[in-house]
């Protein structure tokens, strides 16, 4: 083989990546499924690692073979695997979760596994152990991510004080300086620093100065309409790494018969309608509020459940709230008014491509940004999780009604029309091709 054959082969060949999502989260799972999926179907090759998690079986649909790894929450208490699977303090459960010990053997399984398997491209969502681990094994490694959770967004003067920071003081300051106050500690946090560094040494990777030098891979892809986000690229984060929206869709197609000959016959009912979904990782006691408040109405409600409730504990209702484990968002959401969301990314896009006005109640600052995205738009109002009173969701739901075709629903119809259209899975994947072959990657 001359050496233009050689170039030839080396310019066509795909890289041979490793996906690497947190399967306790199908927020963070749905992404990478649909990414490999769409490399996949170009014609390159993956396989799928995993620190355990419910959501493994999304791998395996794809035909995709599944590496497993230790399980992340081994080393919580079971207190502590609850508040990971609820989504309560999450600084504190992040701190838990990536003790010494915990990082330390998380990293060397990882290397082991990227070293025998032989990828040579690592994609990964929120497993920060792939910050020491890819960069010891000499693997480029690429984190796709939320626009809100980047410094760039910080930066941006959007960022609005977290709602879980709040308290009977900060509530006293003007917002203005409470943001200001959030950018400085957002840029600047050390979470996690020390611990990582030690193994760092260790294993002679880079130092990492901030949190978020840990959170951000060699490369990050965006998971964001930039214009949605109202932010512009910078060096660090080119246009190209906007790669847009990645919504759930096609991947529980199975489903749907069901779920939807369950919804029709409820939304036939007179009256509005309203749809509220609080992910994967939310809040049980917080879904418990708002079914109860719900329940005191005759909207006809879809209250889909996920993973935090069993079906067997569901509370008695009245006729006019319909639970569901699971219901394919995007659809659902054009059939109905109104839905009350915790802000996760892939909700908020499923939702604002519907044209459907919102309620939001984030339980995570970067659900916080992706709900203001809403707000900025004028299609969604914001309530607080720490201060969450009933009477003010009841009153939302009036508020929005009261002016709904010619203000809620005009906004959310024309934020639907202006939003990207190209799929956001398909431009990641090509875009891993170009970024393998800036790392002289096959």
């Amino acid at each position: 083989m001359n050496q233009k054959e050689i170039e030839i082969k080396q310019n066509t060949e795909k890289p041979f990546i490793g996906f690497f999502p947190c399967f306790y989260s199908m927020g963070e799972t749905i992404p990478l499924i649909k990414i490999a999926k769409s490399y996949m179907d170009i014609g390159g090759k993956a396989v799928f690692f995993s620190h355990w998690g419910e959501y493994e079986y999304l791998a395996e649909d794809i035909g995709c073979r599944i590496v497993r790894l230790n399980d992340i929450l081994e080393g919580l208490s079971d207190e502590g695997k609850e508040m990971f699977k609820g989504g309560a303090s999450l600084s504190k459960t992040i701190i838990n979760l990536y003790s010494k010990e915990n990082t330390e053997k998380s990293v060397s399984e990882e290397i082991n596994a990227f070293t025998k398997t032989g990828i040579d491209l690592i994609v990964s969502s929120f497993n920060l152990t792939c910050s020491i681990s890819s960069r010891a094994a000499k693997i480029p490694s690429v984190v796709i991510a939320s626009g809100t959770t980047i410094p760039l967004y910080y930066e941006s003067g959007l960022l609005t004080f977290p709602d879980g920071m709040e308290n009977f003081f900060t509530k006293r300051i003007p917002s203005s300086i409470k943001n200001e106050i959030a950018k400085w500690l957002l840029l600047k946090n050390k979470m996690l620093v020390r611990n990582f560094n030690k193994i760092a040494k260790k294993y002679q990777v880079q130092l990492f100065k901030y949190f978020n030098d840990i959170v951000l891979g060699d490369h990050t892809l965006v998971c964001d309409d930039i214009n949605f986000l109202g932010i512009n690229p910078s060096e660090q984060f080119p246009i190209e790494n906007f790669i847009g929206p990645i919504i759930g869709g096609a991947l529980f197609q199975g489903q749907k018969k069901k779920i939807y000959s369950d919804i029709e016959n409820h939304l036939k009912r007179p009256g509005k309608s309203i749809v509220m979904i609080m992910g994967s990782t939310g809040v049980k006691n917080l879904f418990l509020k708002i079914v109860e408040a719900l329940n005191q109405t005759n909207y006809n409600v879809i209250a889909v459940y996920t993973n935090l409730l069993d079906k067997n504990s569901l509370p008695k209702t009245n006729e006019n709230i319909l639970f569901k484990e699971y219901v394919p968002f995007y659809e659902v959401s054009k059939l109905v008014d109104l839905a009350i969301i915790h802000g996760g990314r892939g909700t908020v896009y499923e939702l604002a491509y519907s044209g459907k006005p919102a309620i939001g109640i984030p339980l995570f600052l970067e659900h916080q940004g992706n709900i203001d995205n809403l707000v900025r738009n004028n299609s969604a109002i914001r309530l607080s999780e720490k201060f969450f009173k009933p009477e003010e969701l009841l009153e939302s739901i009036n508020k929005i009604f009261s002016d709904y075709n010619n203000y809620y629903l005009k906004n959310a119809q024309k934020l639907a029309k202006k939003l990207q259209k190209e799929s956001g899975e398909e431009k990641a994947a090509k875009r891993l091709v170009e970024i393998s072959q800036l790392n002289h990657v096959k």
